[in-house]
């Protein structure tokens, strides 16, 4: 969360590497208890099967191996609770970090968001320059056809069976990718982005409060 800013709060970042290790520890828990718990029962299982067999053989049971087990698996599941509660503690200290630095935390992504969006208006522009001389060749190539056709070759063999008609030259028809204007469009879109600012919390539900009156 926050990957665009969190070099910029490193009281946020202290927070957030305590918080995913002790979720990786809290599945390591979870996996644990789960894990000694089917041990346990088949443990269980296991020692009531051999007494069984010993008794009937005359002989004196076995020492059960289930109560090792159980003892161990209790201890996973108090484990388990603290994991839980240390967490919980660590995301309630992240609430109120961001709660007291809403205001900052806020400043700080519309600077990254304004940033990212030069970024990308800069890359838009340079895939716009790149679109428009491909296309260059695109159009040079039709003016050539329009303005000097190349001379007809006569016919001196058998008709042909087939006939193709070809249609305009465009970029559509010869790749069957989108046409050049919504290209253009959303290339000029991108680089509209170097501009772009960050909506405020709530302002769409107004704009939508709006409309709907």
């Amino acid at each position: 969360m926050f990957e665009a800013i969190i070099g910029s709060l490193p009281e946020l970042q202290t927070i957030e590497k305590t918080i995913d290790g002790l979720e990786r520890k809290h599945a390591e828990a979870q996996a644990r208890v789960q894990s000694l718990a089917v041990k346990t029962a088949q443990a269980l299982e296991d020692d009531l099967n051999r007494e069984a067999a010993a008794l009937n053989a005359g002989r004196a049971a076995p020492k059960p191996t289930e109560p090792a087990l159980q003892e161990q698996a209790q201890g996973a599941v108090r484990d388990l609770e603290v994991s839980s509660r240390r967490l919980a503690l660590a995301q309630g200290e992240k609430a109120r970090y961001l709660a007291t630095h809403h205001a900052e935390i806020l400043a700080l992504l519309g600077e990254a968001h304004a940033a990212e969006g030069q970024r990308v208006a800069a890359a838009a522009s340079e895939a716009l320059a790149a679109l428009a001389a491909y296309h260059g060749a695109e159009d040079d190539a039709r003016n050539l056809a329009r303005l000097h056709p190349a001379p007809a070759e006569e016919n001196v063999g058998s008709p042909e069976n087939v006939s193709v008609v070809w249609g305009a030259l465009t970029t559509q028809n010869l790749t069957g990718g989108p046409r050049r204007g919504d290209l253009e469009s959303t290339l000029q879109y991108l680089i509209s982005l170097g501009g772009a600012t960050i909506v405020e919390a709530g302002a769409e539900e107004g704009e939508d409060d709006e409309h709907a009156a």
